[in-house]
Order: C-alpha cells, then structure tokens, then sequence
C-alpha cells in the first residue's frame, strides 16, 4: 500500500488544481476554497515525510482537515444545490468526492497499522 502522504500529496493536488481552475473560468474567490485545502493537505504530507516521527500525528491532523474538506461542501450542497451554477455544484462535488475519497482511505489506513501493530 502507497505510504498515506505520497496518497495525501496526491489527493491535496487534485484539490489545488480543481480549486485555480474553478477561480480562472469564474474568478471567484469562493472556487479557491479546494486550493486551499489542498495547500494545507499538502503541507502536512509534507511534514509527515520529513518528521517521520511526528507522521502519525500529522496524518491525524491531515485526516481533520479531509473531514471537514468533506462536509463544507455537503452543507453546501445540502443547503442550495438546486440555487448552484453548473461551475459551483461541480467544484463542491469534485472537492466533496477528493476529500472524501482521501478520509475514507486515511481511516482504512490506520485501521490496518492499528490491526498491524496487534
């Protein structure tokens, strides 16, 4: 199984780039919110590489961040999905989806390195 940052860094580039692609078709500076999840993603993948000691850690912290990178546009969507630009309801289901995607395969992980250890 690919080490959770490299998995991380991955997911966190996909959100940078749905984010400044959403912001140069609108220039809204709402469509940067997947960006900027994705900078802090990056930055904690980042550090878990480098800190290998603090990775645990750091991926918990990762893992937050997806979560709520997963429910901003959940409310979102439940809240006005039907009021949403064609733009703005994909962009909330492209970060929905990655962040998601990511949560889903971070607790995956540490349930096996929990299961691992015995």
């Amino acid at each position: 199984m690919t080490p959770m940052p490299t998995t991380t860094l991955a997911f966190a580039g996909l959100l940078v780039v749905l984010g400044l692609g959403a912001y140069a078709i609108s220039s809204s500076n709402t469509a940067l919110l997947p960006a900027g999840f994705g900078a802090v993603l990056i930055g904690l993948a980042l550090l878990a590489r480098q800190m290998p000691g603090a990775s645990k850690v750091l991926m918990h912290l990762a893992a937050v961040v997806a979560l709520l990178g997963a429910l901003a546009p959940a409310a979102a969507l439940g809240i006005r999905a039907a009021a949403m630009s064609p733009l703005a309801l994909s962009v909330n289901l492209g970060m929905l989806a990655l962040c998601g995607g990511l949560l889903f395969l971070m607790v995956r992980s540490m349930i096996e390195a929990r299961r691992a250890r015995g």
